[in-house]
């Protein structure tokens, strides 16, 4: 069952991340959110939440709402569905030579009381990868919202959106990332080893460091191993371990019993690891990402 919901997840990361800096996504031409901001209920799929999404008028229909990902995903049989236009002069590779699907356009894309108008977006596979009734049939990527504030408030099931910005990081409750590292990211501490993290709502699990911190951290117990990463890039075992260490993000102390470990990353050359839902839960987590900062707050 892990090694399923592990190519599940990374095949879905993958895809929405086949991209650098240089070819992600422009943002939407136009984004309307109603002045006092605008609050929507927050759905759950194995941990993953889920927002209702309006497209071109139709729907709604139930998208992942993720941090993990700077490009918005459209199943692609919702795409020929709703006959959406491929968008001249985006490429249709990754910087790596993959396929990443056609790029697409949509005129509005609704959430709420909240509009993105003119979004291009890319359309995959994604019936493939959640085989189950209701299948979510896009993801929402948490970065289309330059200039407001995107709440993922875990404890309430709710998400927020706002115009303003976060103040400068802290390094106790909110961090910068760049346009380099592309994605939502924090320093978490494990025995005093700083590790930077992708902040990833798209995934279910907790915190994964990359496989030389097996041998770097002082861990309580052998790593075992507990699946296979298939991705296009090839297959990465992925390991899990219990460290005899504090572990904190910030000024939070985080209580996981375990630590896993791989080397799968959606950005080629960046050594980084990845914090999930089991760890996201007890948080309200606020994207920036006009200035590229996110905060955590209990």
């Amino acid at each position: 069952m892990y090694q399923r919901n592990c190519s599940m997840l990374f095949a879905l990361l993958l895809l929405a991340l086949s991209l650098d800096a240089q070819h992600t996504p422009p943002p939407a031409e136009k984004i309307n959110v109603p002045e006092q901001g605008a609050a929507l209920p927050m759905g759950d799929v194995g941990g993953r939440p889920l927002v209702d999404v309006r497209i071109n008028g139709k729907g709604p229909y139930r998208f992942i709402l993720d941090l993990g990902a700077n490009s918005t995903v459209v199943a692609d049989d919702l795409a020929t569905e709703m006959s959406l236009p491929p968008v001249p002069g985006q490429p249709a590779t990754g910087p790596d030579g993959t396929s990443r699907g056609a790029m697409v356009r949509i005129e509005e894309l609704g959430v709420g009381d909240v509009s993105l108008q003119g979004v291009v977006a890319m359309a995959g596979p994604l019936l493939r990868m959640f085989r189950m009734e209701n299948a979510p049939r896009g993801v929402l990527s948490a970065s289309s919202f330059p200039g407001y504030l995107l709440t993922l408030d875990y404890p309430g099931k709710r998400v927020l959106i706002r115009k303003g910005e976060l103040p400068a990081p802290d390094s106790r409750t909110s961090f910068g990332y760049t346009a380099e590292q592309i994605l939502p990211s924090a320093i978490v501490r494990v025995g005093g080893t700083e590790v930077r993290v992708h902040v990833d709502s798209g995934s279910p699990g907790g915190l994964t460091l990359p496989t030389k911190y097996m041998q770097e951290l002082k861990l309580a117990a052998e790593p075992k191993q507990v699946g296979i990463a298939r991705t296009p890039h090839g297959e990465y075992p992925v390991w899990s371990a219990r460290v005899d260490a504090a572990i904190e993000l910030g000024k939070y102390k985080l209580d996981l019993p375990e630590l896993g470990f791989s080397d799968v990353n959606p950005i080629p050359g960046q050594v980084v690891g990845n914090i999930g839902f089991r760890v996201l839960r007890q948080f309200q987590v606020t994207l920036d990402a006009k200035n590229r900062r996110i905060r955590f707050e209990q």
